[in-house]
């Protein structure tokens, strides 16, 4: 079948859905296609130059066709509405293309909705996705918002989404709070929605273990970076933001070193906390790496953390055998449930006694190998993929 794949935005050197869902796709023989902006990832980030420039190139990138790990990417011009990005000639695209299915991402946006309202004249199936999490998403705390943001919201968002859902098959949240953020506050019926975690690209992300060549290189690149054997070294990979706080981290590294406990920490990205950072004991940072070889970090860490927000690359490192520690506030709990543990968010202290439980290395062990066996029974692209085209037949009756 021809699937379309809607993002406002696209870059290849991350590893979002965006870039591994249409790979995804197309290895089980499926002619797929991505429509996306010129824009970066994060193009509109006041640190954008600062974070991602040396490692993406210019926010805008050129229009155009271009052949991507099995599937066409079209970068279209965009224009702006309220901050928002919509694209130019979308319309004339999908009449190119002819899709049988068109996926969205987003269960508000204006992208979303060229198109839901394009499907009226190019008849192909419409589905949408939710990847809003508590944790970004002021509305879903009581108390965290006025009345006068209810009312514009529900006016602005919730009625849209409505119209949307009305010619919508089926909508992805990504964890269950997205979902209840979906049907809450986008307005779409409980019986339209399905719960489809984000998942880990398995030909990339997998562990050392019984592969000597990976053990081998582990050890030697662990000594290359002055890491000794005895060393725990934990690892954070993003953005160096206050909404990520890797800081939290360091400081955490920081006072163990004082406590000569044996850890170390690894920080992979950019941004404005990256001066505090290296200030703190037993901290090292690198620059971002493309996504591929992000494995090749991950691998030569004991464990994975993320202080605040939820990210993907949580799944990523448990696919690579690492246990991981994130805050007690993310939602998405089954990506720590069995592989790793939870610490009191913006805490240092109880993120130094968190990590220092995982000093037992059998318990670490025990995470790494659950981990590994809950990616690649739930969390595998392939996996997805094969489930979301079975969800495509069924709505076109094939």
């Amino acid at each position: 079948m021809k699937i379309v794949i809607l993002s406002v935005w696209f870059s290849d050197r991350m590893g979002y859905i965006e870039n591994c869902l249409p790979k995804a796709l197309a290895k089980l023989g499926h002619a797929v296609h991505v429509i996306s902006s010129t824009a970066q990832v994060y193009y509109n980030e006041p640190d954008y130059d600062t974070i991602y420039k040396s490692f993406l190139g210019e926010r805008i990138q050129p229009d155009g066709i271009y052949r991507i790990d099995g599937y066409t990417l079209h970068r279209l011009p965009f224009g702006i509405i309220n901050n928002k990005i919509f694209l130019k000639k979308l319309k004339e695209k999908l009449r190119e293309i002819n899709p049988d299915i068109v996926q969205a991402f987003d269960a508000f946006s204006f992208l979303t909705l060229q198109g839901a309202f394009y499907k009226l004249f190019l008849k192909y199936k419409f589905f949408t996705a939710n990847h809003m999490v508590a944790s970004v998403f002021p509305l879903y705390k009581e108390g965290t918002a006025t009345l006068l943001h209810r009312v514009i919201f529900f006016f602005t968002r919730t009625m849209p989404g409505k119209l949307v859902s009305l010619v919508t098959s089926r909508s992805y949240p990504a964890t269950i709070d997205a979902l209840e953020i979906a049907i809450k506050y986008y307005g779409i019926p409980k019986s339209k929605v399905k719960l489809a975690c984000l998942g880990v690209d398995t030909d990339i992300f997998y562990p050392s273990n019984n592969n000597l060549d990976l053990f081998d290189s582990r050890l030697f690149r662990r000594r290359e970076m002055g890491y000794m054997d005895e060393d725990i070294v934990c690892i954070y990979t993003g953005r160096f933001t206050t909404d990520k706080d890797p800081l939290c981290l360091a400081k955490a590294i920081d006072k163990l070193v004082g406590l000569n406990e044996p850890f170390k920490a690894i920080f992979l990205g950019n941004g404005p906390q990256t001066e505090e950072i290296k200030k703190m004991k037993g901290c090292t940072i690198h620059k971002l790496v493309p996504y591929h070889q992000l494995p090749d970090f991950y691998r030569i860490a004991d464990i994975g953390i993320w202080p605040k927000q939820e990210s993907t690359s949580m799944i990523d490192a448990t696919a690579c055998g690492l246990p991981i520690i994130i805050s007690n506030r993310v939602k998405a709990k089954e990506r720590v449930e069995g592989n790793g543990l939870t610490y009191s968010e913006n805490n240092v202290d109880d993120l130094v006694k968190t990590i220092i439980v995982l000093k037992n290395k059998q318990l670490r062990l025990s995470f790494s190998e659950y981990g590994i066996k809950k990616i690649q029974e739930k969390y595998s692209w392939d996996k997805i993929a094969q489930e979301r085209i079975e969800d495509y037949k069924l709505f076109l009756n094939i």
